[in-house]
Protein backbone atom coordinates (compact mmCIF):
# COMPACT_ATOMS: atom_id res chain seq x y z
CA UNK A 1 0.00 0.00 0.00
CA UNK A 2 1.34 3.37 -0.95
CA UNK A 3 1.84 6.08 1.64
CA UNK A 4 -0.85 8.22 0.01
CA UNK A 5 -3.33 5.31 0.21
CA UNK A 6 -2.51 4.87 3.89
CA UNK A 7 -3.17 8.57 4.51
CA UNK A 8 -6.52 8.35 2.75
CA UNK A 9 -7.51 5.32 4.83
CA UNK A 10 -7.22 7.11 8.21
CA UNK A 11 -10.47 7.62 10.19
CA UNK A 12 -10.37 11.36 9.53
CA UNK A 13 -10.27 10.87 5.77
CA UNK A 14 -12.88 8.12 5.41
CA UNK A 15 -16.14 9.08 3.76
CA UNK A 16 -18.87 10.17 6.18
CA UNK A 17 -21.02 7.16 5.28
CA UNK A 18 -18.37 4.70 6.42
CA UNK A 19 -17.82 6.68 9.65
CA UNK A 20 -21.51 6.47 10.35
CA UNK A 21 -21.55 2.75 9.56
CA UNK A 22 -18.59 2.19 11.88
CA UNK A 23 -20.32 4.11 14.67
CA UNK A 24 -23.59 2.24 14.08
CA UNK A 25 -21.74 -1.08 14.40
CA UNK A 26 -20.09 0.15 17.60
CA UNK A 27 -23.48 1.08 19.08
CA UNK A 28 -24.99 -2.20 17.98
CA UNK A 29 -22.12 -4.32 19.34
CA UNK A 30 -22.12 -2.49 22.68
CA UNK A 31 -25.88 -3.05 23.15
CA UNK A 32 -26.85 0.61 23.01
CA UNK A 33 -29.24 0.20 20.09
CA UNK A 34 -31.04 -2.71 21.79
CA UNK A 35 -31.34 -0.78 25.06
CA UNK A 36 -32.65 2.33 23.30
CA UNK A 37 -35.08 0.27 21.26
CA UNK A 38 -36.39 -1.41 24.41
CA UNK A 39 -36.97 1.94 26.16
CA UNK A 40 -38.60 3.46 23.09
CA UNK A 41 -40.91 0.45 22.80
CA UNK A 42 -41.87 0.87 26.47
CA UNK A 43 -42.70 4.50 25.71
CA UNK A 44 -44.68 3.45 22.64
CA UNK A 45 -46.66 0.89 24.68
CA UNK A 46 -47.53 3.41 27.41
CA UNK A 47 -51.33 3.91 27.34
CA UNK A 48 -50.97 7.49 28.57
CA UNK A 49 -47.94 9.14 27.04
CA UNK A 50 -45.88 11.10 29.60
CA UNK A 51 -45.67 14.84 29.12
CA UNK A 52 -41.86 14.65 29.36
CA UNK A 53 -40.68 11.88 27.05
CA UNK A 54 -37.00 12.66 27.69
CA UNK A 55 -37.49 12.18 31.43
CA UNK A 56 -39.32 8.89 30.74
CA UNK A 57 -36.36 7.66 28.68
CA UNK A 58 -33.91 8.78 31.40
CA UNK A 59 -35.88 6.95 34.08
CA UNK A 60 -36.24 3.74 32.07
CA UNK A 61 -32.79 3.68 30.48
CA UNK A 62 -30.01 2.04 32.39
CA UNK A 63 -31.47 -1.32 33.30
CA UNK A 64 -30.13 -3.05 36.38
CA UNK A 65 -28.06 -0.13 37.63
CA UNK A 66 -31.10 2.14 37.61
CA UNK A 67 -33.20 -0.56 39.26
CA UNK A 68 -30.56 -0.97 41.99
CA UNK A 69 -30.47 2.78 42.50
CA UNK A 70 -34.27 2.88 42.61
CA UNK A 71 -34.26 0.01 45.10
CA UNK A 72 -31.85 1.87 47.40
CA UNK A 73 -33.83 5.07 47.00
CA UNK A 74 -37.09 3.29 47.84
CA UNK A 75 -35.46 1.59 50.82
CA UNK A 76 -34.26 4.97 52.10
CA UNK A 77 -37.73 6.44 51.59
CA UNK A 78 -39.34 3.58 53.53
CA UNK A 79 -36.92 4.15 56.41
CA UNK A 80 -37.66 7.88 56.31
CA UNK A 81 -41.41 7.15 56.40
CA UNK A 82 -40.97 4.94 59.50
CA UNK A 83 -38.89 7.63 61.19
CA UNK A 84 -41.48 10.28 60.40
CA UNK A 85 -44.34 8.06 61.60
CA UNK A 86 -42.49 7.51 64.87
CA UNK A 87 -41.88 11.25 65.21
CA UNK A 88 -45.54 11.96 64.41
CA UNK A 89 -46.60 9.51 67.13
CA UNK A 90 -44.37 11.27 69.65
CA UNK A 91 -45.75 14.65 68.62
CA UNK A 92 -49.32 13.40 69.03
CA UNK A 93 -48.48 12.25 72.56
CA UNK A 94 -46.91 15.63 73.35
CA UNK A 95 -49.95 17.42 71.93
CA UNK A 96 -52.31 15.35 74.07
CA UNK A 97 -50.24 16.19 77.17
CA UNK A 98 -50.26 19.90 76.30
CA UNK A 99 -54.03 19.82 75.79
CA UNK A 100 -54.42 18.22 79.21
CA UNK A 101 -52.15 20.85 80.77
CA UNK A 102 -54.15 23.56 79.01
CA UNK A 103 -57.39 22.18 80.49
CA UNK A 104 -55.85 22.31 83.96
CA UNK A 105 -54.71 25.92 83.44
CA UNK A 106 -58.14 26.86 82.14
CA UNK A 107 -59.76 25.37 85.25
CA UNK A 108 -57.35 27.22 87.56
CA UNK A 109 -57.84 30.46 85.65
CA UNK A 110 -61.63 30.11 85.68
CA UNK A 111 -61.62 29.33 89.40
CA UNK A 112 -59.42 32.34 90.17
CA UNK A 113 -61.46 34.57 87.87
CA UNK A 114 -64.70 33.47 89.49
CA UNK A 115 -63.32 34.06 92.97
CA UNK A 116 -62.06 37.56 92.12
CA UNK A 117 -65.32 38.45 90.42
CA UNK A 118 -67.29 37.32 93.45
CA UNK A 119 -65.03 39.37 95.71
CA UNK A 120 -65.47 42.45 93.56
CA UNK A 121 -69.22 42.03 93.56
CA UNK A 122 -69.26 41.79 97.33
CA UNK A 123 -67.10 44.88 97.85
CA UNK A 124 -69.14 48.11 98.17
CA UNK A 125 -68.06 51.09 96.13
Amino acid sequence: MLESEQLLNTPENRPIGSKREEFRKYLENSGVIDALTKVLLELYDEPEKPSDAVNFVKQHFGGVQTMEMDSKYISNLKKRIKDLEFEAGNLKIQLARKKEENKEYEQVFYTEYTMKRNLLMQTPY
